[in-house]
């Protein structure tokens, strides 16, 4: 793992991407506190957080033949650019105006654009950059990047808003996508075409169709284990700032304490995954995790301090991440690196359809019936994803399950 960071290219990217995280982190303390202040309605905060993730959903037809057919380095640049210039222009706008509910609606469309193609486009990037046996050691400091920007986005944007206002948190979270461009933009790197520029869109996207339907295993393992990355988008961005809020009235500094614990969970899991694999296998690990993060999730509502929920968080991040990076690692020895960002789009299509109703569902539960309810719901994410691990377990019985492998 420390000799993928001896890579001068993987080094640049990896810091970049962790910063560019940290803003991401601040950007979504600030605008979801701004929105449940404001409006004092979790649905209107469901609603607003969906919009995010609608531009994905539409986008997401073509953002795997985008990612397949340009420079990955200059896209990512270029992404983190249009973010900064959108979050300067929301904080312009509202010092002319103050804050109005119509003003976060474009900005959340603009966001969803540029995060939509940044996350997809770096897992493609690390895939391009590493040997296939690194694989798992760079989806491990892939992630390690991702939850440490976590830590300090979500965690430390908690506190900023709380003693002082969400506009600083803008400020700082449009300055760390400036700096993230600069780290990127200095990793040296030679651009290879991976296809076609002549291919149609149409074509390409039929390429990653073509894929999964001959790959059963991948697709049944794609589409129930993403349900554990869309209870975090999805129903628990809403609910874990209603939860800090309504039930143990600590505001958003409790946000900050339980999505900066969750955070630290998975920045651990990174170091821990290689050894439960190894005691455990890929199989038993994803169901242990499944299950343990879906337990987590379930009793946080019901803890008597918030600090015994935010060690639940903790717990839930430990083990989400772990699956998440065993999951990562599947991916990318499976799909070719050719094919990797059409095989995304269908991915990405289903799971941002998936958060936009996960986000809604969820802020319509609390609102109509309760945070307890709302959080039964989100468990039944991972209760999913604990099936279709098993389903893979149970039909694909042969020695090359693709659980069954060993990195």
């Amino acid at each position: 793992m420390y000799q993928l960071l001896k890579n001068r290219t993987f080094l640049l990217f990896f810091l970049g991407n962790m910063i560019s995280l940290i803003g991401f982190g601040f950007n979504l303390i600030a605008i979801s506190w701004l929105v449940l202040e404001k409006t004092n309605s979790e649905f209107a905060l469901g609603k607003i957080l969906a919009m995010a993730t609608v531009p994905g959903l539409f986008l997401a037809f073509f953002a795997g033949v985008i990612i397949d057919r340009v420079n990955r380095k200059w896209l990512l640049v270029t992404l983190d650019l249009f973010r900064m210039v959108v979050i300067f222009s929301f904080i312009f706008t509202m010092s002319i105006y103050d804050f109005q509910i119509w003003i976060i609606y474009p900005v959340s469309i603009f966001m969803g654009v540029g995060n939509s193609l940044f996350w997809p486009t770096a897992q493609a990037f690390v895939q391009e950059l590493v040997h296939e046996k690194d694989y798992f050691n760079a989806n491990k400091l892939l992630s390690a990047s991702y939850q440490f920007g976590s830590i300090i986005g979500a965690g430390l944007g908690g506190f900023i808003v709380h003693l002082y206002n969400p506009t600083i948190a803008l400020w700082i979270n449009g300055i760390a996508y400036f700096i993230s461009a600069i780290f990127i933009g200095l990793a040296p790197f030679t651009y290879k075409r991976l296809v076609n520029s002549d291919e149609s869109l149409l074509t390409s996207l039929k390429q990653g169709i073509k894929f999964l339907k001959n790959k059963y295993d991948i697709l049944a393992i794609g589409l129930t284990t993403i349900l554990s990355d869309v209870a975090i988008w999805g129903s628990l961005s809403v609910l874990t700032i209603t939860i800090s809020k309504e039930i143990f009235e600590k505001g958003s500094w409790g946000y900050g304490l339980m999505d900066g614990l969750y955070g630290i969970g998975a920045l651990i899991s990174t170091v821990l995954v290689g050894f439960m694999i190894k005691k455990a296998g890929r199989s038993n690990l994803l169901m242990f995790c499944y299950s343990v993060a879906g337990l987590m999730c379930f009793l946080v509502p019901f803890m008597p301090t918030i600090y015994l929920a935010s060690v639940a968080y903790f717990f839930m991040g430990l083990n989400n991440n772990a699956a998440r990076i065993v999951i990562r690692t599947i991916f990318m020895e499976n799909i070719p690196n050719k094919i990797m960002g059409r095989v995304q789009t269908i991915f990405g299509i289903y799971s941002r359809l998936m958060v936009v109703l996960s986000t809604l569902i969820a802020g319509w539960i609390i609102e109509n019936y309760s945070i307890p309810t709302a959080i039964i719901f989100t468990s039944f994410h991972y209760l999913f994803a604990l099936l279709g691990t098993i389903s893979v377990i149970v039909i694909w019985k042969k020695s090359n399950n693709i659980l069954n492998r060993k990195f």
